[in-house]
């Protein structure tokens, strides 16, 4: 089974991409995976990818003669993925697509006729997508969901396109583990947090970690207290593994993101912002061991951690084992196996 991945966001892309070949699937996903510099530079390169240079000169054909005759992609975002070569095309048994699904599902459902077509969610949906990809899975549209927080929600909304399978991301626990909590400092991994604001909880933020020592990382962080900046891949996973404690504000409107997955498999003692705190309430999804609307409490939580290493230690033994428990590789790839076989999991 030949499996197209279609995705905007370089660590999805990553992931997906190991999973599938971990399972012996021949995978071909068009993003930066065979670039130079793979995955933005965020992630390593994969070891036994299989290279497919067909189906990559057809892609970058397909990019450079549509921008040339119809200019910027725009909302389509790359001309590659929005209009799939004939050739990817024909390749392909089952397209699973993360991101832009009006685009790059709607946008060419015919052309895809006769194709297992999948919208594997991210945490990006609202009710007029929901509303969007039902005319789809009317046709035939598979759907994995990422969180139970999307059913409850937009069924509640009366907006629910569907589910076949509820299939978590997956992280393998011999990459993220390893924590000591050293460095009596609070962590937090985001993208220009302070820049986007409300998006990623920043007020929380600044909230919780005052008078604390914090060291928020990530781009954009230079631009706040304490901030690190980036991290490449090896410092970052230093990071989690050294810091006492992390604060978890969220990135709406997901559900969760994979940073909270890595920080908690890692073992680093999560506080997170609560769903009262985080907007749309609805579609979010308390997975860490300490969670609060507060940020005057989630500091207290944090003091707390910062001063007693015995109760951080105990915290993360457990919350590691929920993280596995959860996100763990072997029990993903097992679901997706499933998915891919009998059309559930």
């Amino acid at each position: 089974m030949n499996v197209l991945l279609l995705t905007s966001h370089a660590i999805a892309e990553h992931d997906d991409l190991e999973m599938f070949t971990r399972m012996g699937l021949p995978v071909y996903s068009i993003g930066g995976a065979y670039d130079e510099v793979p995955f933005e530079g965020k992630r390593p390169a994969i070891p036994g990818v299989i290279r497919y240079p067909e189906l990559e000169a057809a892609t970058n054909d397909q990019r450079a003669r549509l921008s040339a005759e119809l200019g910027d992609p725009g909302d389509r975002i790359d001309w590659a993925k929005a209009r799939l070569a004939p050739a990817v095309v024909d390749w392909a048994d089952v397209i699973i697509v993360h991101h832009f699904p009006e685009q790059w599902i709607g946008g060419q459902w015919d052309a895809l006729a006769g194709k297992r077509i999948v919208w594997r969610t991210c945490g990006q949906s609202d009710p007029r997508l929901e509303a969007a990809m039902s005319r789809y899975r009317a046709q035939g549209l598979g759907v994995v969901r990422y969180s139970p927080r999307e059913r409850e929600a937009f069924t509640a909304w009366g907006a629910f396109a569907g589910e076949d399978a509820l299939i978590r991301f997956g992280k393998d626990p011999a990459e993220w583990s390893g924590w000591t909590g050293e460095t009596p400092a609070v962590a937090n991994i985001t993208q220009h947090m302070r820049q986007r604001g409300d998006a990623c909880g920043y007020a929380f933020w600044e909230a919780a970690t005052r008078d604390l020592w914090a060291t928020p990382a990530g781009p954009g962080s230079e631009d706040m207290e304490g901030g690190t900046g980036p991290l490449d891949y090896e410092a970052m996973r230093a990071y989690l593994r050294d810091r006492r404690a992390y604060l978890y504000t969220g990135t709406r409107p997901a559900s969760y993101t994979l940073g909270l997955i890595e920080a908690m498999m890692t073992g680093i003692p999560v506080v997170s912002i609560g769903p009262r705190a985080f907007v749309p309430s609805a579609l979010f999804e308390p997975l860490a061991p300490i969670v609060l609307d507060d940020p005057g409490m989630a500091r207290q939580a944090l003091r707390r951690l910062l001063t007693s290493p015995d109760e951080a230690a105990e915290i993360s033994e457990a919350q590691r084992a929920r993280a596995i428990e959860l996100f763990g590789l072997d029990g993903v790839m097992a679901q997706w196996h499933d998915f891919l076989r009998t059309g559930r999991a």
